[in-house]
């Protein structure tokens, strides 16, 4: 038998079993989307999930923040008080392992290490039940209220920064919607996104988008990373022999991402 595809992405049926409350939200923002076509049937995350190597990059602190619905939500983070801009990084899917140490996550804190010279900082964080952060798996919406207390801490600690957002495979819908509900977020470049992750809310955000896109991407045909690009008026970036999990790739994420998520770094 072939290999088991992971669902990276976030399916109606799994709200009940893993959302512990009802949760409101600003702009009643956070509802279930409804399910697309897709170019696989994804199948259901694992019950035991290979989780990736915790990993503390130069320069950054521990810090912990609450969610409006009041769970304490663990993140590392690089935050000059000088930074111009903080970009916030969304990790994939909890149910399959994603952490904030997951590796594309990894690689573009690096990446803002090696380009930002403490101009630009970062915040990566673990959702709620991932990790020390409290709460519960919230299918795709409570996770948002997760995003929005990382981008109101990066407000609260460096307030002149021009925020961003970054995110990867079922964190693309998490930070779409943030952007959304958020009217301070510069720009958002989504890595590995699916029609799944983003549906109703197609075009809700105005400002730059970015699609970097896994030529084989076996969640997101080419053709549907098209369309997904036109209807978010995003610019679209292939790596062509990529899976996606852009394993052999993923310095190549950051190189296109970073310089997106971060203008003032760009030569």
């Amino acid at each position: 038998m072939g290999k088991k595809l992971l669902s990276p992405f976030p399916t109606c049926q799994l709200e009940n079993r893993f959302t512990s409350r009802k949760v409101e939200t600003p702009s009643d923002m956070l509802r279930c989307d409804p399910l697309m076509s897709s170019s696989v049937e994804l199948p259901s995350p694992l019950e035991l999930p290979e989780l990736p190597p915790e990993m503390q990059i130069a320069g950054e602190e521990e810090l912990f923040f609450r969610t409006e619905d009041g769970f304490r939500i663990e993140a590392l983070a690089n935050l000059a008080p000088s930074a111009e801009r903080v970009a916030v990084l969304c990790h994939p899917h909890p149910l399959d392992g994603g952490t904030m140490h997951n590796a594309i996550v990894v690689v573009l804190a690096k990446r803002l290490l090696e380009r930002g010279q403490g101009r630009v900082g970062w915040i990566r964080f673990n959702y709620r039940g991932v990790g020390r952060s409290e709460g519960r798996y919230g299918a795709s919406k409570a996770e948002v209220l997760d995003a929005l207390a990382a981008l109101a801490e990066a407000r609260r600690r460096v307030a002149p920064a021009r925020l961003s957002l970054a995110a990867y495979s079922f964190g693309t819908g998490v930070a779409y919607r943030a952007a959304i509900v958020r009217k301070d977020v510069d720009r958002v470049s989504l890595i590995a996104p699916s029609p799944r992750t983003i549906a109703d809310e197609v075009g809700e955000y105005t400002g730059p988008v970015q699609l970097v896109a896994a030529g084989r991407d076996p969640y997101c045909t080419a053709q549907e990373s098209k369309d997904l690009a036109r209807r978010l008026g995003a610019s679209l970036r292939v790596i062509e022999e990529a899976e996606h999990d852009f394993v052999r790739f993923r310095r190549g994420v950051a190189n296109l991402a970073v310089p997106f998520i971060a203008p003032e770094l760009a030569p």
